[in-house]
């Protein structure tokens, strides 16, 4: 009898500690009152219907919190992340395979609201069209429009022309919507009327597989840029950076980068990668994007053994420049520039299911730090910024 009283006693006390391990942690503060900001929020989607999906915060003095949306919500985040959206002062994240979009308060990360589609739907990328609506592009021929006050719901479920293509990443600008209409050119919609009938087509910039989730960026003055490529891979021999005024409707300037196909020497840029990143810098006058960069003479791009190289382009004078080189990058699923101008990738480790990094490369040291996120990263956004 004492004996299994015993085993009693001592089941109780490892259970305790268990416990206490699974307790909340208390999170430095993101106002930076105890000194330690969060500097970079991460949006991990997560394997494939396993519900891993995950947020994790990285702080100033390097601590990584892996999954701070189960932690402070005391349940998953849901299945596939897809993107996080700063509106009204709190964050929006569309969990595309869970149907839902999550609404969390940006100091605790505490759920405020989540929007459940009623109807089929896979929410990708979320835009403003008022202070209290917001448009979500859809992986299934749809957009669909959220409220994004309380009481936080879905709103409409708009059915595009073509159900069998989507429209992907999507900017607010101007009082409008541009939306990347997947091989079929850049969709517009005014915020006051969002209908498909008055939905415009600008066909001459077509964004392609490549490019479909690049950011669009709105410049210092407002007019936005979207990198497209040639739509069939066999004619993909350059990059074009297309700067729209967003009142005309039109392309007003084109920066295009041609590849080097043959002959290459080292030095000369020979594609892009895979995952095609695009972001600015906090004056909105540099434009951060990844290309590959042979590092020996070959005779096509394989044998010149390209390497990941970051470039800017300065929208103000259209000078295109050298920014720094990634070596060692394999696959680039996310990226971010810091305000410091350092720049933060998404390694997921070759899409191997396994928890991957942010690396952060800076020009000022050869020193890479790296921090372990979750599954499959893919987005960096900069709370300070």
């Amino acid at each position: 009898m004492s004996t299994r009283v015993h085993l009693i006693g001592l089941l109780t006390a490892l259970l305790s500690v268990v416990c206490a391990c699974d307790k909340v942690p208390e999170l430095p503060s993101f106002e930076g009152e105890d000194g330690n900001k969060a500097v970079m929020i991460v949006v991990n989607e997560g394997l494939f219907t396993t519900n891993t999906a995950a947020l994790s915060v990285i702080y100033e003095d390097g601590k990584t919190y892996f999954d701070v949306f189960r932690w402070v919500n005391d349940r998953p985040l849901g299945d596939v992340a897809q993107s996080v959206t700063e509106i009204n002062g709190y964050y929006f994240v569309a969990v595309n395979n869970s149907r839902r979009v999550e609404v969390l308060d940006k100091k605790t990360f505490k759920s405020v609201g989540c929007i459940r589609y009623k109807e089929s739907g896979s929410p990708r990328f979320i835009a403003p069209l008022s202070d209290s609506t917001a448009m979500v592009s859809d992986l299934y021929g749809q957009i669909v429009t959220i409220r994004t006050k309380p009481p936080y719901k879905e709103l409409e479920y708009i059915r595009l022309p073509l159900k069998s293509t989507s429209i992907e990443k999507i900017t607010s600008v101007g009082g409008k919507v541009f939306g990347a209409y997947l091989n079929r050119g850049l969709a517009v919609f005014d915020c006051d009327d969002y209908s498909i009938r008055n939905m415009r087509l600008m066909e001459n910039v077509v964004v392609g597989e490549l490019t479909k989730t690049c950011k669009m960026q709105v410049d210092a003055d407002n007019h936005l840029w979207v990198v497209t490529t040639p739509r069939l891979a066999r004619d993909q021999k350059s990059l074009t950076l297309n700067c729209i005024d967003p009142a005309q409707e039109r392309v007003i300037k084109k920066v295009e980068i041609p590849y080097v196909l043959s002959d290459i020497k080292k030095g000369d840029i020979v594609g892009m990668p895979n995952y095609n990143r695009v972001d600015m810098d906090p004056t909105k006058t540099l434009i951060y994007f990844n290309l590959m960069v042979a590092t020996k003479d070959g005779a096509d791009r394989k044998a010149s053994d390209p390497v990941q190289t970051v470039y800017t382009l300065n929208t103000k004078t259209g000078k295109v420049e050298k920014y720094l080189e990634l070596p060692g990058v394999s696959m680039m699923y996310g990226m971010g520039v810091s305000p410091k101008g350092e720049v933060c990738i998404c390694d997921c480790l070759d899409y191997t299911a396994q928890r991957g990094y942010v690396r952060v490369f800076s020009r000022e040291t050869p020193e890479v730090k790296s921090y372990k996120v979750g599954v499959y990263p893919r987005m960096i956004i900069f709370p300070q910024d």
